[in-house]
């Protein structure tokens, strides 16, 4: 079977980069150069390592190499490494305008995580910036990520090909997709962080109807966990309508159950609570945020019934859940079907431009 495994390139900037992704293209192979940029999802992330015959060389990925382990963990790695000293006067005679403590701290950090990688990843190969002018380092790192020999010939007609690209160009890049971007690194740092869990067992769990303001103040890491598998930034619960939930808390309308394990805090399940349209003598419940950590298996069916079980007890007679909410997909449809529920028509938004 013919080696297709992806090799990614991590340097800083100014290192030879978009050489290097010339250089690389060869035979099947394609070698891109800064792809990050042109992801705006995980699942964009994940997609682009899928492809067979890929590679990319990155200046601005070295802080999510958790995330290659975690999607790719067979993928071929390589350093360039070159002085942060090195690197800014190059950036500046590049076009490139900057204050110059500043670009120091950040190409320091961009540095660290490339020790991190030659550290803590298997099989990298590390090559000095200084060395890429030698045949014998780029036949090492041509061997390294593809699967041929060295060609000499290739090696000789890039040799002395000046390919750089336009960074002022870049950087116009970056400010016009900045929010996209950032949402993606956040999703990305929080990804990582949670790939440092651990596994847990149902028993021990217990399920609660608990006041909004407590609930709100335990369920900020599981609050980012579900905006992240919804395609959200981790921090976007701060803009949601609080004061609202507060009062119909207050009010009676609203039932946050909750499923905790030791204190800690694994599943939500908010139901709004209000008479009928239908009847005057009824109850009716309105499933909204609705989420349980994966790392307890299980653990969803049963926040549900608990929640349904509760309602049942406050005399509600109805209740209502949407299966097409922000990345749920046709799966929670299936999951309510199993505790029992009827399809009930279809919901659809139209936003009003004032």
């Amino acid at each position: 079977m013919p080696d297709t495994l992806p090799f990614v390139v991590f340097s800083l900037p100014r290192s030879r980069s978009a050489w290097l992704s010339r250089f690389l293209t060869y035979g099947d192979w394609h070698c891109g150069h800064d792809e990050l940029r042109h992801c705006r999802s995980l699942d964009d992330v994940r997609s682009w390592l899928s492809q067979p015959c890929t590679g990319t060389v990155e200046t601005a990925a070295s802080p999510f190499w958790r995330l290659l382990s975690r999607y790719r963990p067979d993928a071929r790695v390589v350093t360039v490494r070159r002085s942060v000293n090195e690197v800014l006067p190059s950036l500046r005679r590049a076009g490139l305008q900057f204050e110059d403590g500043a670009m120091r701290l950040a190409l320091g950090r961009l540095d660290r995580k490339l020790d991190q990688i030659e550290h803590r990843l298997p099989g990298v190969l590390s090559v000095p910036f200084s060395s890429l002018a030698q045949e014998q380092t780029c036949a090492a790192l041509f061997q390294h990520c593809l699967p041929y020999p060295h060609d000499s010939a290739w090696w000789q007609a890039f040799n002395d090909v000046n390919i750089q690209i336009s960074l002022p160009l870049l950087m116009r890049y970056y400010a016009a997709h900045r929010t996209q971007l950032e949402k993606l690194a956040k999703q990305a740092r929080h990804r990582m962080l949670a790939g440092m869990g651990r596994d847990f067992e149902l028993d021990g769990v217990t399920f609660q109807h608990e006041p909004f303001e407590q609930f709100y103040r335990d369920a900020q890491a599981l609050f980012a966990e579900h905006l992240v598998q919804t395609d959200q930034s981790p921090e976007d619960h701060i803009h949601k309508n609080l004061p609202l939930l507060q009062r119909l808390d207050e009010l009676g309308g609203l039932q946050t159950m909750t499923a905790r394990s030791n204190g800690r805090m694994f599943g939500y399940l908010m139901t709004v609570i209000g008479p009928s349209l239908d009847a005057r003598d009824r109850l009716a419940g309105f499933h909204t945020i609705f989420f349980a950590s994966p790392l307890i298996r299980g653990l969803g069916m049963k926040l549900q019934r608990a929640a349904l079980d509760a309602l049942r007890a406050r005399g509600v007679q109805e209740v209502q859940m949407r299966a097409g909410h922000r990345g749920s997909g046709p799966r929670l449809g299936t999951f309510y079907r199993r505790l029992g529920a009827e399809e009930f028509g279809q919901l659809y938004r139209l936003e009003l431009e004032n």
